[in-house]
C-alpha cells in the first residue's frame, strides 16, 4: 500500500512539474566554461544566437567558469563561448546548435585549439532508424595560422576580424584548415552522455562564402538504451575530436528533435 502511495505522489509531481514547466516563458541555461584538463575559463563569452547569427542573449563566465543565462522559450540557432582575448590566439571556439529551450538547460563549453563548426544532424531514411548521420567542419588554429603567416596577414587584424577567411588570399577556392584524416581512435560520439559506435567517417568539401573548406561526415549507431528514455524530446549530441596530426583538441554540440 505504502508503495502505491508513492508511486501516485511521484506520478503527481511530474504532472505538476511538467504543467509548470509548461506555463514558463523564461528557462534558465547554465553551465560551466573549461579546458580539456577541467581548469575553469574566466570571463568567457557565451553568447546566445537566432538564425541570422543575431546576439539574442549575452553573459560572462565567473572567476570559476560558471555562467547563467535566462532566456524567453523556444529554439535558438546556436551558442558559443569564447574568451575573446584568446580568440586565434591560443584557442579558437565552442558551438552548440539547434538549441532547444523549453525547460532549465545545462551546456557545458570545452574547447580549446580545434573549433567542431557548423554541426548538422539527420536521421537516415532507413529502417529500423538506428543511426545518426552527423556533419561538422573541424578547424585546427595550428594550420589556420600557418596559413596566415604564409600569406603574411597582420596578426593584430587577423586575431580581431569576425571572420578570418576574410583577410586570407582565395585565389586557389579552397583554405584547407582541417585535419588531413580522421580515424574513430580520434574521435568521440556521445549521445545524452552514452558514447557511440562510429560505423563511418567520409571527408569532403563544403561551399561557403565563395571558397571550399573540408568538412567531415560521420555515421553512428544510436546507444541501445536511446530507445528506452521516451521522457526525451530532444537528443544531445556531443562531438569530441583530439587530432593526431595537429595534436589539438575541441568539442562542440547539437540537438536533435526525436521522431
Amino acid at each position: 500500500m505504502g508503495t502505491i502511495k508513492i508511486t501516485l505522489l511521484s506520478a503527481f509531481l511530474l504532472f505538476v512539474i511538467s504543467a509548470y514547466s509548461q506555463e514558463r516563458e523564461k528557462f534558465v541555461i547554465t553551465g560551466k566554461v573549461t579546458d580539456f584538463n577541467g581548469q575553469p575559463i574566466d570571463s568567457a563569452t557565451i553568447r546566445l544566437k537566432n538564425r541570422v547569427f543575431e546576439d539574442i542573449y549575452e553573459t560572462l563566465s565567473d572567476l570559476n567558469g560558471n555562467y547563467s543565462l535566462e532566456v524567453k522559450k523556444g529554439d535558438y540557432y546556436c551558442l558559443y563561448a569564447i574568451k575573446l582575448s584568446e580568440y586565434r590566439v591560443n584557442r579558437l571556439e565552442y558551438w552548440a546548435w539547434n538549441v532547444p529551450v523549453y525547460e532549465d538547460l545545462v551546456i557545458n563549453p570545452q574547447y580549446d585549439k580545434m573549433e567542431i563548426y557548423g554541426i548538422n544532424v539527420f536521421e537516415p531514411q532507413v529502417t529500423p532508424h538506428e543511426t545518426y548521420m552527423l556533419y561538422f567542419r573541424p578547424m585546427s588554429l595550428s594550420k589556420t595560422l600557418k596559413i596566415a603567416a604564409k600569406q603574411e596577414v597582420n596578426n593584430k587584424a587577423f586575431q580581431k576580424a569576425e571572420r578570418a577567411e576574410d583577410l586570407l588570399d582565395k585565389s586557389d577556392k579552397l583554405i584547407d584548415v582541417s585535419p588531413d584524416t580522421i580515424t574513430p581512435d580520434e574521435l568521440t560520439i556521445e549521445i545524452n552522455g552514452v558514447k557511440a559506435k562510429i560505423v563511418g567517417i567520409n571527408k569532403t568539401t563544403e561551399y561557403a562564402r565563395g571558397i571550399l573548406m573540408y568538412g567531415y561526415q560521420v555515421q553512428v549507431l544510436k546507444p541501445k538504451n536511446n530507445k528506452e528514455q521516451p521522457e526525451l524530446k530532444y537528443d544531445k549530441i556531443s562531438i569530441t575530436l583530439c587530432s593526431s596530426e595537429t595534436s589539438e583538441i575541441g568539442k562542440g554540440e547539437a540537438f536533435v528533435k526525436r521522431q
